[in-house]
């Protein structure tokens, strides 16, 4: 008897395992993570860092000008100290004559000074944006708002 062979037909063609294929490329591609120099941005910006004793706050009180609003957007002015700290206020009629009131009397030097504007957290912010304008149109050149929860 005759045995017959069995022709498989493509057994000529060569294959490529995959799996040890994506072997090397995983290595190929750890080796060249590990081994190349990668430029950080952080590290070629320059950065000054200041002195430390340029942290140290300056006590500005007696230099800064203080208006306050209320909650129903009047004007105060600051009437003194109390012995905590806090401000005692007084009310202020017309903003526009307490300014001028205030240059006539401390001189133009006044208008560099920082004015700040202490805002009730209730109040309308519009009438706080009109006393902002007040302040620019009467000349004061540092302008801020600060504004003021109730526990202050």
């Amino acid at each position: 008897m005759k045995r017959r062979r069995r022709v498989v037909q493509g057994d000529d063609e060569a294959e490529v395992p995959m799996s040890p294929l994506i072997d090397c490329v995983f290595l190929l591609l750890i080796f060249f993570l590990v081994t190349t120099v990668i430029k950080r941005k952080e590290k070629q910006i320059r950065v000054e860092i200041p002195d430390t004793t340029a942290s140290i706050a300056v006590n500005t009180q007696n230099e800064e000008l203080v208006i306050g609003m209320d909650q129903f957007g009047n004007n105060l002015q600051v009437i003194r100290r109390n012995d905590t700290g806090g401000l005692v206020w007084g009310k202020v009629p017309d903003l526009a004559k307490y300014l001028k009131q205030l240059v006539t009397t401390k001189g133009t030097e006044i208008l560099n000074k920082p004015l700040r504007i202490d805002v009730d957290g209730d109040m309308e912010f519009q009438k706080a944006i009109d006393t902002l304008d007040i302040c620019t149109l009467q000349g004061f050149n540092s302008v801020s708002i600060k504004l003021k929860q109730r526990s202050e």
